[in-house]
This record gives structure tokens, sequence and C-alpha cells, in this order.
């Protein structure tokens, strides 16, 4: 069973976050790979990230952003926003059982890259947030 969470609170409103957060695979890293909705955001939407196919699972707009890894990780990953004193707090979450490949991977590899990647896309946010309110 993995648990794994990041969260920043986020200088904007909570439909600031979202239409920057709405829009995923344009703030994901570049350097940790690739992000993509190609037919939009919308439930039942397929993912395209790096070699990983899956669904968007859960559009909440302003609330939260689910996908279902299937088998992979039987709780799936996403995002939730919660306004707070200050801005919005985002939280990633990833959680669930591991399967296959990828329970074996997870703490060797994909665990570190997941943090790296996390970690730049809160920050892309950030920024984006940032930019909107300052233009």
């Amino acid at each position: 069973m993995v648990y794994n969470v990041h969260e920043r609170v986020i200088a904007g409103s909570v439909e600031e976050v979202w239409a920057k957060l709405a829009d995923v695979g344009r703030i994901y890293p570049a350097s940790s790979g690739t992000f993509e909705l190609p037919e939009g955001l919308f439930e039942g939407a397929p993912v395209r990230h790096d070699r990983a196919r899956y669904r968007v699972a859960v559009v909440e707009p302003g609330r939260k952003l689910w996908f279902d890894l299937g088998k992979t990780i039987s709780g799936g990953h996403g995002f939730e926003l919660f306004p707070v004193e200050g801005g919005t707090l985002v939280r990633h979450h990833l959680k669930g059982r591991l399967s296959g490949v990828f329970a074996l991977l997870w703490p060797l590899i994909i665990r570190r890259h997941h943090d790296r990647a996390l970690e730049g896309l809160l920050d892309n946010l950030e920024r984006e947030v940032a930019h909107a309110d300052a233009g």
C-alpha cells in the first residue's frame, strides 16, 4: 500500500488555481516527461503520461481532479483544492495498492521521479497563478 502526498498553498483563489490546474499538461514540468489530455479535460478522457495510459476519473471544477490508473494503483491519484487563508491549498495524493512492475519499481525509481515531477508541477502552478495576477 502506498500513500504519497504533496501539497502547497498557492496565493490565488480556488477559481484562479483551478483555471491553471485544468491545463495540467501545460504546467507539467517538461524535464519530467509528458502528460497529455489529447481529447481535453472531462470524466473518462484518456490520459497519456509518458508510456502510461489511463483515464480521468473525476472533474469537479474548483475542487477535485482525479485519475484512474486501473490496477496499476488501485486508488488512483489526483488533486484536491481547498480555500485557506492566503490562497488555495493544492493537495496531490497518490494512494492504493500497487501491482505488477510498478510495485517493484515504485520504491526504487518511480517514487523519486514522481516526487520531483509533482514539486515541479506545483512550482509551475504557483508561477502561472502569480503571473496571471500580475498581468
